[in-house]
């Protein structure tokens, strides 16, 4: 009995020790999202992105997993060639993400230098 216990407390101790996820491929979906804090059942689908007028625009698909509602707070922060900001920070936004439900989180870039976007997520 005791050793199935120690081997229990070990399989456990092992788990936590698991090496973290590899960092997100540059240019890729993930690659576009910060999550600012834990961004528990809340999932990222599609991105759409195309230039408009000269302007960049973006389309992001949000779920959520969870039955119940979800707050979260967005804003995008939008980039030049250089990987540099190119105008001032957005302001958060806030969206009630219903019970399971999916949504299109639109966005155009406040100016045509933009050539790139993050999109930075924090939840309560």
């Amino acid at each position: 009995m005791r050793f199935k216990l120690t081997a229990a407390v070990a399989l456990a101790l092992l788990a936590g020790c698991a090496t973290p996820p590899p960092p997100p491929v540059p240019g890729s979906a993930a690659s576009k999202i910060v999550a600012m804090g834990e961004m528990e059942n809340i999932e990222v689908g599609a991105i759409r992105v195309a230039r408009e007028n000269g302007f960049l625009t973006v389309k992001v698909q949000l779920s959520n997993t969870r039955t119940k509602n979800k707050l979260m707070y967005y804003r995008f922060a939008w980039l030049g060639n250089d990987g540099f900001p190119v105008s001032d920070d957005e302001v958060w936004k806030t969206l009630s993400l219903y019970g399971a439900q999916s949504t299109f989180l639109p966005a155009i870039a406040p100016t045509p230098k933009a050539t790139d976007f993050r999109l930075e997520v924090k939840t309560p």
